[in-house]
């Protein structure tokens, strides 16, 4: 190689990169593995939370309509015993007996607040209260008198200013019809929308969190924390949110709520063929904070193991650092930076073996500065130390990466030539004695322009049998230039 400098330092880089990968990787590990399992712990909360949602809206929406379907087995019980078309000319007496025998059913279920029975023309001809009887039903099917009629219980929420009442209440009606559709009459019962308020404030709820009751068409009947200017108006659905048909249904969604705009975990059930929906919301981020609190403390963790990790890694390699140029102070030349003999020997003894175990071709360069004990004393040891270094360079200049060039001792150097014949040493040595003799000066002291000259000595590994054969070989190559006059290169 051109230089120790280059090998350590590639060295140093490549095992500094080894343990910055290793350290990456770790750390991207540890990420990874953080971000899925806080991902997986978020989901498993929010599924958990809902599946309660949903076990809670059918509790309460089973016990919600329990009061409906035994409201509505009255009522089909009263149009089987009474047809409200031959009410018509009943006199007093019978509508008396039959009011007084409705009062009785409704005080059959508590939270009942009216009960009805109206003919064709929805007018009330008997009910629990007496004072109603006359009066004109204004349910949906009475306004907008539809050409066939159902035979269905309808459900439907009566606003305070439209209410017999002036209190809010929800309306149950079961038609008695004609066989071509047509309506003959029907029974209808009222409930109290207190009863529906009251039964929701029983339940505890968190400060964020909401239960309500709506009907199908998303009007707002009931509410927990209670919110009296939205009861009986419609509420925008939200995408999310299922579309329940008549069937008993349950299903659970995240969505933001349309009143507070809080993102909630909806739990949502119907019980059959009654258009009345149950809502239990949990506020999602009350549901997250102890998973939120969490994962700030991990990610702090997390933080902290990298900044820790980056401190000691810093601090390793600082280490590592010092270790290396300890090892290159201990194998290079202090004053040229080219390896000093130890290391060259070493190296040297390497390629030697590998060279004849495997056959390769191997040269060597001695290499000597003329007349430098004449440069010394004439322009003392500074001078000559700037004319050793000039030859380090030269020389680390003309080799190739795989080269190796030594410092001996004083001005004497070597260069180790692996993969290199008689003519490539010979190249070689010639290129470098004519650039150290054409181009190579130095400045001294006094601003006197210093050339100077090299011998060289060149050998190959041929039939060497070690490094120090080799060496010695070179040497007397090197003898051999200095006795013919210097300034040469002589082959060995």
């Amino acid at each position: 190689m051109k230089g120790l400098e280059s090998s350590l330092a590639r060295k140093g880089r490549s095992r500094e990169l080894a343990i910055y990968g290793v350290l990456f990787l770790t750390l991207l590990v540890i990420a990874l593995w953080l971000g899925v399992d806080l991902t997986d712990g978020r989901d498993r909360i929010i599924a958990e939370r809902t599946e309660i949602a949903i076990q809670k809206s059918q509790f309460m929406s089973q016990w919600f309509g329990t009061t409906l379907l035994t409201t509505d087995y009255v009522i089909r019980g009263i149009n089987d015993k009474v047809d409200a078309s031959s009410l018509a000319d009943a006199g007093p007496e019978r509508i008396t007996t039959l009011s007084a025998w409705l009062a009785q059913k409704m005080a059959s279920i508590p939270d009942v607040a009216g009960l009805g029975i109206y003919d064709a023309n929805c007018v009330f001809v008997a009910s629990a209260d007496s004072q109603r009887n006359g009066f004109r039903s204004n349910t949906r099917d009475c306004v907008e008198r539809p050409p066939k009629f159902e035979d269905k219980l309808h459900i439907q929420y009566m606003p305070t200013q439209k209410s017999a009442s002036k209190r809010p209440v929800i309306l149950l009606t079961r038609h008695q019809i004609s066989p071509d559709g047509q309506l003959r009459g029907g029974t209808l019962a009222v409930i109290d929308l207190e009863f529906a308020q009251q039964w929701l404030n029983t339940f505890a709820v968190g400060a964020h969190d909401v239960l309500a009751v709506v009907d199908t068409d998303g009007t707002l009947l009931a509410r927990n924390p209670p919110l009296p200017e939205a009861i009986g108006k419609r509420a925008p659905t939200p995408d999310s949110q299922p579309r329940f048909g008549e069937d008993r249904f349950s299903a659970g969604f995240l969505a933001l709520s349309p009143l507070d705009g809080r993102r909630l975990i909806f739990g949502m059930s119907k019980i059959e063929h009654i258009p009345i929906e149950v809502i239990v919301g949990f506020d999602l981020a009350s549901t997250l904070a102890e998973w939120q609190r969490r994962a700030w403390q991990l990610t702090g963790g997390y933080v902290a193991l990298v900044l820790l990790s980056l401190l000691v890694l810093r601090e390793h390699l600082t280490a590592l650092g010092q270790r290396e140029e300890m090892r290159h102070l201990a194998a290079t030349d202090a004053l040229t930076g080219v390896a000093n003999r130890r290391h060259f020997v070493e190296t040297g003894t390497n390629e030697v073996r590998r060279a004849l175990r495997y056959g390769n071709k191997l040269a060597v360069l001695m290499v000597d500065i003329d007349h430098f004990k004449v440069i010394n004393d004439s322009w003392g040891h500074p001078t000559g130390d700037r004319v050793i270094q000039a030859l380090a360079e030269a020389m680390v200049a003309s080799v190739r990466d795989q080269d190796r060039v030594g410092r001996l001792g004083g001005e004497e150097f070597a260069i180790l030539l692996p993969e290199t014949d008689w003519d490539g040493a010979s190249l070689l040595a010639e290129r470098l004695r004519s650039v150290i003799q054409e181009a190579k000066a130095v400045t001294a002291a006094d601003g006197t322009i210093v050339r100077f000259t090299i011998s060289i000595g060149v050998t190959v590994i041929a039939d060497a049998k070690s490094f120090e054969d080799l060496m010695g070989r070179a040497d007397r190559a090197l003898y051999q230039a200095k006795e013919g006059g210097r300034n040469r290169v002589v082959m060995g």
